[in-house]
């Protein structure tokens, strides 16, 4: 009975030890199988990704410079009408006034970044997609400065206080940090995998 009962272990044992290796060839399979079909979709899915990245980046940044000379010129078009209301000669003339609103009119629109914006949100995922609300938000808030400071040269009867230019400016900074936060999440998020 002993030498029946070490067959019938052994038997057993390696029976056991068949299913086990095939059970892994099993689960092996499934798992290339689930690589071979997923695969190509998440390569296209964080292409999308990418792209949605690419483009709020690119409107931001071009947003952002153009912003930056519209600040200066909020800040000299102040200084000239605080000159002006003084009695004191103008530093710039008219035409050059009148460019300096152009610019902060032109560079009060705000909606490719917004737009941008919007296609990083559905894109995800959702750390990334709070960076891309930080950078829509800090670009709408310094719009509606710089439209303040438009219709503030527009209406000298409405005015203009002198604190709307460092506004201005700090928003253009809040604007320039969620940039550069955004980058950086973006950047970790299509780094990994």
């Amino acid at each position: 009975m002993g030498d029946e009962m070490m067959i019938a272990l052994i038997g057993a044992g390696s029976a056991l030890a068949g299913a086990l290796i095939g059970g892994a060839a099993v689960m092996g399979a499934a798992r290339a199988a689930r690589s071979a079909y997923f695969g190509p979709l998440d390569v296209a899915r964080r292409e999308g990704q990418r792209e949605a990245y690419v483009a709020l980046l690119k409107a931001a940044d071009t947003y952002e410079a153009e912003t930056a000379s519209a600040v200066e010129h909020a800040r000299l078009l102040l200084e000239n009408s605080t000159r002006g209301s003084a009695h004191r000669p103008l530093r710039s003339g008219p035409d050059e006034l009148a460019g300096y609103r152009d610019s902060i009119s032109s560079a009060a629109t705000h909606h490719p970044v917004t737009a941008a914006a919007r296609q990083v949100e559905l894109e995800g995922p959702t750390r990334v997609a709070e960076a891309a609300k930080a950078v829509r938000a800090a670009a709408q808030q310094l719009a509606v400065t710089l439209t303040g400071v438009e219709r503030g040269f527009g209406h000298p009867d409405e005015g203009l206080g002198p604190v709307i230019p460092d506004q201005a400016h700090e928003q253009h900074e809040a604007l320039r940090s969620a940039i550069n936060a955004f980058a950086s999440v973006a950047g970790k998020r299509l780094n990994t995998w």
